[in-house]
Formats: C-alpha cells, sequence, structure tokens
C-alpha cells in the first residue's frame, strides 16, 4: 500500500514538472536535442565552408592545367 501511494505520489510529480521518459524530463531531452541540433549546423557550415575553399583551390588548379597545356600545345616540337 504504501509502495502505491509512493508511486503515484512520483507521476503526480512528473506530470505536475513534465512527462519522464526513463527518468529522463522532457526539458532536459529537449535541451539535448536543441544543443545536438546546433552543434550540427555549426558542423555542417565548417564544412560547407571547407567545400567552397577547397572548390576555389580546384577551380585555380583547373585555370593553371589549361594555360599549361595550351602553352604546350601552342609551342612546335
Amino acid at each position: 500500500m504504501l509502495k502505491a501511494r509512493k508511486e503515484e505520489a512520483e507521476v503526480r510529480s512528473e506530470r505536475a514538472h513534465g512527462a519522464a521518459i526513463h527518468g529522463v524530463s522532457a526539458a532536459v531531452v529537449a535541451d539535448f536535442l536543441s544543443r545536438s541540433d546546433e552543434a550540427a549546423r555549426k558542423r555542417l557550415n565548417r564544412m560547407s565552408e571547407k567545400l567552397k575553399q577547397l572548390e576555389t583551390q580546384m577551380e585555380a588548379l583547373e585555370a593553371e592545367v589549361s594555360r599549361a597545356a595550351a602553352k604546350d600545345f601552342s609551342q612546335p616540337d
């Protein structure tokens, strides 16, 4: 009987303070997801910037190769 009352009190407390999932409150889960989402966005932004840099470098190298190839073809052997 005492155990049942204790469980009822815990359920009421959980309802009053937000639902709990395996002992973790919904607010804690929401905060974790928010921070994870923010961290993922930062990583994606860094990767995007690095990709832009690499694309710029690749374009410069392609232009340099084209100039070198054109120079080789324009010079008679």
